[in-house]
């Protein structure tokens, strides 16, 4: 048994400790009871025992190696939160450790003129580690959504399925209101279609085709002899820009008559507002200036179709215009109502060129005539595609709550809707944020109100949301991440989801390697 002195001051006070080494032989029970009684003999009572370990707690084995969070301890933290900013950019794992671990290097060692091992030692950001991250997180997510589905109503948008049918953990079928969809054959089937097989599990569900596929096909030129313009307007901006000797050329033209822009769309099908894009950039004197300087035929055609092709690009232009009103995430079915409209009433409003006000005089009465004939088609295609829209019945209560005429309302509800327009939190709710919002807020406070204006605010005209999903995959799923599985992966559950998974929750499971 030896034992030493050690001394170190604090506060000009000088404090000493004694310590004292046991060999292995005083480490038998009865050498240590005899320690204990002779040297500690205040303490060898059990009742000193029992009291220290009244004011420690129990603790179990589990505890005893359970360590809370420190500032060691936040590596994985902040491993966690930036893999899921590399998620949410859509960037390859591989990012982690070829830019965010150099560029934190830089930031400490040139800012903070640090050492910055030990901070990147405590952040592991593997490819794999990365991976793990994202997957952990995505289910988290996925748990999150699933346990608020369960309990809440929910409205659909449906255009595909994944893979093998890995599809979200369904939600009771009870909970769906409405659901979205395209008009795929397997989706809107009068025997087999899904809207037809949810309709027998919820009769009261309310199934919608989405606004914006059903103006696209409007949108489409009908008209043979302006199809004819539109498809020689395409084969000249084709002309130039699948050359890149005659797009460079073209630039250079543009440049010299002080254009604003110099370059040229392609159509395609694909993208629903191509064509607007590609005829309002449409520059008809320089375009055919360069055709015929080229010697090309398509100058002379571009010429004779000039009226078609402005016509046209106005057109689409207006439709273009249209179809961005209805894109967004809180787009609502009276929104939808008002913009197809409007859109129907300026179409009608239109047709008045066929009076030849403001009218060029280079337009035939033959080639007005056939723009007076496709505004009609277009008026009538917009009633027979969107009729059920049109004829959808507004309540003045859901709308201007605070303007409606109580005699007017239904006299189930007159006596609530009294109470609503003498509540002053609503009133502030509602110049502040909207009717939506007011309903949103006030739902359990009035719910006789929020049982019939539910259907009108949660319910997607749209599948909007699903083209914006597909985009995205289009974005992560590229040649240089062909590996990449988006249905077992959680990387596209965190990049379209609004849900924050539980980081800190999951960091605790983690002990903190020195190694990585």
């Amino acid at each position: 048994m030896g034992s030493y002195l050690y001394q170190y001051t604090y506060n000009f006070h000088s404090v000493y400790y004694v310590y004292k080494f046991f060999p292995n032989e005083a480490m038998k029970p009865s050498q240590l009871k005899e320690h204990l009684t002779k040297i500690h003999g205040e303490k060898a009572d059990k009742a000193f025992f029992q009291t220290f370990k009244e004011q420690q707690g129990w603790r179990s084995i589990t505890s005893l190696f359970t360590r809370k969070m420190n500032q060691s301890d936040s590596g994985p933290v902040a491993s966690y939160n930036i893999s899921l900013l590399i998620a949410k950019c859509g960037q390859p794992y591989t990012v982690g450790e070829k830019l965010v671990l150099p560029a934190i290097r830089e930031v400490i060692s040139t800012v903070l003129e640090r050492d910055p091992m030990q901070v990147l030692k405590s952040i592991p950001l593997s490819n794999y580690i990365v991976a793990r991250r994202i997957n952990k997180m995505g289910a988290d997510t996925e748990e999150q959504l699933c346990a608020i589905l369960r309990d809440s109503p929910l409205t659909l948008q449906d255009e595909t399925t994944t893979p093998n049918n890995n599809a979200l953990k369904p939600p009771p079928v009870t909970n769906i209101l409405a659901c979205a969809t395209d008009d795929a054959p397997s989706k809107v089937g009068r025997y087999h279609g899904f809207t037809a097989l949810l309709k027998e599990q919820v009769l009261k569900v309310l199934t919608v085709l989405c606004i914006l596929h059903h103006h696209n096909l409007v949108a489409k030129c009908n008209s043979p002899p302006l199809n004819e313009s539109l498809n020689i307007a395409v084969k000249a901006v084709n002309k130039i820009k699948a050359h890149a000797l005659n797009d460079r050329l073209f630039r250079l033209l543009c440049q010299e008559n002080d254009e604003i822009f110099e370059r040229r769309l392609l159509l395609t099908n694909v993208r629903w507002l191509s064509r607007g894009n590609c005829l309002v950039l449409f520059y008809y004197r320089n375009i055919v200036e360069f055709l015929e300087s080229i010697g090309s035929a398509l100058g002379e055609q571009v010429t004779s179709s000039h009226c078609d092709i402005m016509y046209l690009a106005d057109f689409f232009e207006k439709m273009n215009k249209v179809t961005l009103k209805l894109q967004g995430n809180g787009v609502t079915l009276v929104q939808c109502k008002a913009v197809d409209k409007s859109h129907l009433q300026a179409v009608s409003v239109q047709q008045s060129i066929g009076r030849r006000q403001l009218v060029s005089e280079e337009l035939t009465d033959d080639r007005l005539f056939i723009y007076v004939e496709h505004l009609k088609t277009v008026r009538a295609d917009l009633k027979m595609h969107f009729w059920d829209l049109l004829d959808l019945e507004v309540p003045m209560w859901v709308v201007l709550p605070f303007q409606a005429d109580v005699v007017d309302c239904d006299i189930v509800i007159q006596e609530h809707l009294v109470d609503v327009q003498c509540d002053i939190e609503a009133q502030a709710i509602f110049r502040t944020f909207g009717w939506g919002s007011m309903w949103t807020k006030c739902a359990t406070r009035y719910p006789t109100f929020w049982e019939k204006a539910r259907l009108l605010l949660l319910a997607f005209p749209t599948t909007y949301l699903v083209e914006q999903g597909f985009s995205q995959v289009l974005h992560m799923q590229s040649k240089y991440r062909n590996r990449l599985n988006l249905a077992t992966s959680g990387a596209l559950w965190l990049k379209l989801s609004s849900l924050q998974p539980a980081i800190k929750k999951l960091a605790e499971k983690h002990q903190v390697q020195g190694s990585h």
